[in-house]
């Protein structure tokens, strides 16, 4: 909170305050502290008559449903939203190998990121044909 909303709400100090200021002045800020504490008000009121009135269209309906058999369960989260089920694609098969610095073999469909291996030889000269996975 700002310090002049401090000084409005301790009377001390805005008694101290209001000497600096004519009595037409302080009339002035009290007229508009008062329009400003009615539009709140009125707002509230508004709130609240809303508040009221969604409150009884819930029981209306409430009731209407009560009067149908029909009860709130039923409505709510009893039947799962069914998902689309999507084809999955099936993985690609190998195209290479290559076995790797600590002596495992690996392989690669040949898509994506080059393994590291692979990329060695390739820069040393070497084809991906050395690495094509025989059948």
């Amino acid at each position: 909170m700002s310090n002049e909303l401090l000084a409005l709400k301790n009377l001390r100090l805005l008694r101290t305050e209001a000497r600096e200021y004519s009595l037409e002045t302080l009339t002035d800020i009290l007229d508009k502290l008062s329009a400003i504490v009615e539009e709140h008000r009125e707002e509230q009121a508004n709130s609240g008559a809303q508040a009221a009135e969604h409150a009884k269209k819930l029981d209306k309906i409430r009731e209407m449903m009560l009067s149908e058999g029909i009860d709130i369960s039923e409505l709510v989260g009893t039947h799962p939203v069914e998902q689309p089920e999507s084809p999955s694609r099936q993985k690609r098969p190998a195209k290479y190998h290559y076995t790797d610095t600590a002596g495992r073999v690996h392989t690669w469909t040949g898509q994506g990121r080059t393994p590291s291996v692979i990329q060695k030889a390739l820069n040393q000269g070497d084809t991906l044909e050395m690495f094509l996975i025989k059948e």
